[in-house]
């Protein structure tokens, strides 16, 4: 049988953690489709469509969906996902049916690549791994040395690679030198992560302006001056005088959890991460409500113990937010680099609050798998959820929250 997606091997820069991981099957306490639609190419649905192999012409006929306007020949169709338990139909006993029977060729373009991103960028090709898959949450937030690059040969398909398109009066050696600049910056050790989110705000602030007026020669000297806020120890002078605002931080996060808590079928690892959130905030059992003043103080226990509970992965969530910008070219992804700031904000500070839950009371703090585990929760949840993120971003926008002075009120603790 002719091969329906060729191959070929390339060197790529990718992450230590990228590098080492493998996926472990029917081991995992995921699926990588559970809860989703999962999209078909155009040449992967032909290919299906006219497949007569008797373990699954049937439900590639029954279970294979295509929309009379299919948005790209990338996105032309998809499977429906079971209505009880939100797998995949091609599923048996945790493990692909069209694997086993077609080969991996015969995997849709989404199917062979999740949870690995590649793109192509100027001169050199790049990979990263969402972290809604568990087994690469856990490499990259729970290793030390999950964050160091290098080169390594890996297998792409040529029409699942991603480009980056430099935007108008930008080279792509200036993109680079901006978005290795911006992971330097929280990779550094003079602050704490948020603090250095704070700084990271300044910058693509500046950057913004700067692009809009066509300014583009002041960028070196805006990253400059960065730097040298940092080094100075300036930048601590931001945020004397601010106190946190534990209320509004734990009622803008406890609002997007709840919204996103309720909805489809999910797997029994999401399931468990929910039920301890909502134990963690002091939900009513039954009915799921919490006030205010319960909320904030759980929220307010949490926040000042969980320094206690990352004593041993003190990186987690500096690697959650470096992953987050090398898999999204950041600060160049489809937007404005302030906005793609906002976005990547409103991540951590969600995550953030996930797991200062689940340290809010006086008993045993999470384990570090289960915070991993909160992590990948929160990426399946809302990260793949584009029209929610862009709803987020809009409301925060629209609200006069995404004003630099109060995205800090927001960071601070």
């Amino acid at each position: 049988m002719a091969i329906l997606h060729p191959t070929r091997r390339i060197q790529a820069l990718l992450p230590l953690y990228a590098q080492r991981f493998s996926c472990i099957g029917s081991d995992c306490e995921d699926t990588c489709c559970a809860g989703w639609k999962v999209p078909i190419d155009k040449k992967t649905f032909d290919a299906y469509k006219e497949s007569k192999n008797p373990r699954l012409a049937e439900r590639f006929e029954l279970q294979i969906k295509q929309p009379q306007n299919p948005v790209s020949d990338k996105n032309y169709a998809h499977i429906d996902l079971s209505p009880t338990t939100g797998d995949c139909p091609m599923l048996e006993e945790r493990l692909c049916a069209i694997h086993q029977e077609l080969g991996e060729d015969k995997l849709s373009n989404t199917c062979f690549t999740y949870p690995r991103t590649t793109t192509a960028v100027g001169d050199f090709h790049q990979q990263s791994l969402t972290l809604s898959c568990p087994e690469a949450a856990r490499l990259a937030l729970l290793a030390p040395d999950a964050f160091e690059f290098s080169q390594s040969d890996i297998s792409v398909r040529e029409d699942a690679v991603s480009r980056l398109v430099p935007p108008p009066g930008i080279s792509m050696e200036q993109i680079n030198a901006i978005r290795f600049f911006c992971i330097q910056l929280i990779r550094g050790d003079r602050l704490e992560t948020w603090q250095k989110l704070a700084v990271l705000g300044l910058f693509c602030e500046s950057l913004s302006a700067a692009i809009t007026a066509g300014e583009y020669s002041r960028i070196p000297q805006i990253m400059e001056s960065t730097k040298a806020l940092i080094e100075s120890g300036e930048c601590l002078d931001l945020f004397s005088g601010m106190q946190p605002l534990y209320d509004i931080q734990a009622m803008t996060f406890a609002n997007l959890w709840h919204v996103k808590s309720k909805g489809k079928v999910v797997s029994r690892s999401q399931t468990a991460v929910d039920q301890a959130i909502a134990q963690g905030i002091g939900a009513d059992p039954q009915t799921g409500d919490v006030t205010v003043s319960v909320l904030t103080e759980r929220y307010r226990q949490g926040i000042k113990r969980l320094p206690e509970a990352l004593k041993e992965v003190p990186f987690l969530l500096e690697n959650y937010v470096v992953n987050e910008m090398w898999r999204e070219c950041f600060p160049f992804a489809e937007m404005a680099p302030y906005a793609h700031y906002l976005r990547l904000v409103i991540r951590f500070g969600q995550i953030r609050f996930m797991l200062a839950t689940q340290c809010s009371q006086e008993n045993s703090l999470p384990s570090h798998r289960f915070m991993a585990q909160v992590v990948q929760t929160f990426c399946r949840r809302y990260q793949h959820d584009t029209q929610f993120t862009k709803n987020v971003n809009n409301w925060f926008t629209s609200s006069g929250w995404n004003e630099l002075h109060k995205i800090y009120r927001l960071l601070i603790i």
